[in-house]
């Protein structure tokens, strides 16, 4: 897999819309990262996020201290998106969390954050393309 994992690294470096992302299983165990950084503790919180929805509604999102409000929140799809709170919609940033099934069971866990232009309904299916492509060994290195 060592040549996998280079290979979703490199793939997931090459997102150039993305301020950061993150791949990463049910244990928090990293899989690829890029951009700025995410603390461990934040990467735990993620694989649980979809098991309280009025916790994650309330709580929100947070990295390396701040705190990005979650607007929307489907769980059967696996999708979780929101933004940092900002006057100007431009200046704030907005995150994605989407998890799929892996193949061992459990799942694999994608995050992004981005900026304007970019908005969640870009975001979220290039995250969901993503994952569908690298996030699970099955599914590595085929074309989307």
């Amino acid at each position: 897999f060592v040549g996998e994992e280079r290979a979703m690294q490199a793939a997931l470096e090459a997102q150039k819309e993305w301020n950061r992302g993150i791949i990463f299983d049910a244990s928090g165990a990293v899989q690829a990262k890029s951009g700025l950084p995410v603390q461990a503790k934040d990467v735990q919180a993620f694989t649980t996020a979809f098991n309280d929805r009025d916790a994650t509604f309330g709580n929100g999102l947070v990295i390396e201290g701040t705190n990005y409000e979650v607007h929307r929140v489907y769980e059967e799809e696996g999708m979780i998106y929101g933004r940092t709170h900002s006057i100007d919609p431009q200046e704030g940033e907005g995150i994605a969390l989407v998890r799929t099934p892996a193949a061992a069971g459990g799942f694999v866990y994608g995050l992004v954050t981005y900026r304007f232009p970019i908005l969640s309904a870009k975001a979220v299916p290039d995250l969901q393309a993503f994952l569908k492509q690298w996030g699970t060994p099955e599914t590595r290195n085929q074309k989307p």
